[in-house]
């Protein structure tokens, strides 16, 4: 077989079966709906737009949906290739390279009834008060440096209906999981939720690549430039209305 032949035949071959040169890549993601979870469709927005990014950089990419605190940790001991829609933090910065954001988080902190504080006026003001928060979740800085007393359980919902009954004063959360979860899990309850204003902070988004990933820089690099092809094209804001983001 002549070398244009062999050439063809290879480019024959690559096409008929997709993706058979391909990077495979073995992200971790938890449940955090309405972002993300095993339960939407895609996987929710998030994992939607980052695997689209990614397949269209050339990788082949699989999502596997854990325990937050078993997903962190697999992403830092290089287990799997990165997380899907992690918080930057100085700690993880440590063992993950981060891409450009991808959507953002409102956090604030929910209520229930008229217990509480009506608005969010610094961390000091809540000191009479227990927060819940999310085990392995980068919490604001803030909260520990007024010595809030703070209560951790393994997710959001947990929170919730620890609130419901009493338990703790206050949930730190994003908004749209708030209602997300208390439409959906609080029954008659989720209108006594209520969330306080302002926000706590913003919290971007990003895909974290391990950096015990030896091609963590590239596949950064490469989602980050499919990412921007999709904000360009108009295509990430379609994706984000679908979604109600």
């Amino acid at each position: 077989m002549t070398q244009p032949s062999l050439i063809a035949c290879l480019l024959a071959l690559t096409c008929l079966v997709p993706g058979a040169w391909a990077r495979k890549l073995v992200l971790a993601a938890t449940e955090y709906p309405p972002y993300y979870s095993e339960t939407l469709p895609d996987g929710g927005p998030v994992t939607e737009l980052t695997v689209m990014a990614l397949r269209r950089a050339g990788y082949e990419v699989e999502v596997r949906f854990l325990p937050w605190a078993r997903a962190l940790r697999l992403g830092q001991q290089g287990e799997v290739d990165g997380l899907v829609g992690v918080w930057r933090s100085p700690d993880r910065e440590a063992a993950f390279r981060f891409s450009h954001p991808v959507v953002s988080n409102r956090i604030v902190l929910c209520r229930k009834g008229h217990h509480g504080p009506a608005r969010f006026t610094g961390f000091a003001a809540l000191r009479p008060y227990t927060v819940g928060v999310v085990r392995g979740y980068a919490d604001p800085p803030g909260l520990a440096a007024a010595q809030v007393r703070t209560e951790a359980v393994n997710d959001d919902l947990q929170n919730l209906r620890k609130l419901m009954v009493g338990h703790i004063d206050l949930v730190l959360i994003d908004s749209r999981v708030a209602q997300h979860l208390a439409d959906r899990h609080l029954l008659g309850l989720a209108s006594e939720l209520d969330c306080l204003r302002p926000a706590v902070q913003e919290h971007p988004q990003y895909l974290a690549v391990s950096r015990r990933v030896a091609d963590a820089a590239s596949i950064v690099a490469a989602f980050n430039e499919r990412l921007r092809g999709l904000r360009d094209s108009g295509e990430f804001e379609e994706i984000a209305a679908r979604w109600g983001l």
